[in-house]
């Protein structure tokens, strides 16, 4: 059986580019005709499939989940704008995997705007990794790096913009 995996994905994007580069119009764009066709013939077929699954009732409905928990049949839901989770929950998935390495700032308009909690390494890559899996069709991530842990509730006085003079100028 398929499973996602990288060389497909890139030869995908391979012969999109090259189908970019071809010299004639007419042909550039029927070949892009095409594609579009396939893939709303694609999307059709699985959402009535996904219909039918939950009129089915409880069983159909825990297929649905099945077909969300694996790669290969999510990153296709995620294509056709089918996935039964949101956004926001599949970022949220996605962090559970690095165990609280990161927080969400925000998830709007398919913008995901993190706070990573640590420093260390690889862990930037690890959050982008499962980021990547989870919620390929963010549109846009932005990762800050917290590199001082403070606690919650304190704000530093050059934050509040006040200049605090050296003691012995006091004395």
């Amino acid at each position: 059986m398929p499973t996602a995996n990288e060389p497909s994905v890139a030869q995908i994007s391979d012969l999109v580019a090259r189908l970019n580069d071809l010299p004639d119009p007419e042909s550039r764009n029927t070949a892009r005709s095409l594609i579009e066709a396939v893939l709303a013939l694609h999307g059709a077929g699985i959402h009535r499939m996904l219909e039918t699954l939950f009129d089915s009732g409880d069983p159909g409905k825990a297929s649905i989940r099945q077909f969300a928990a694996d790669p290969l049949i999510s990153s296709l839901l995620i294509l056709h704008d089918l996935h039964p989770d949101d956004l926001e929950t599949r970022v949220r998935r996605a962090l559970g995997k690095v165990h609280g390495a990161a927080d969400i700032v925000s998830v709007f308009d398919g913008s995901v705007h993190l706070r990573l909690n640590t420093t260390s390494r690889g862990v930037r890559e690890s959050v982008e990794a499962a980021l990547r899996e989870e919620a390929p069709d963010a549109v846009e991530i932005i990762i800050e790096d917290d590199a001082v842990a403070v606690p919650n509730n304190f704000v530093p006085l050059a934050a509040l913009g006040c200049i605090v003079a050296p003691a012995e100028e006091h004395a």
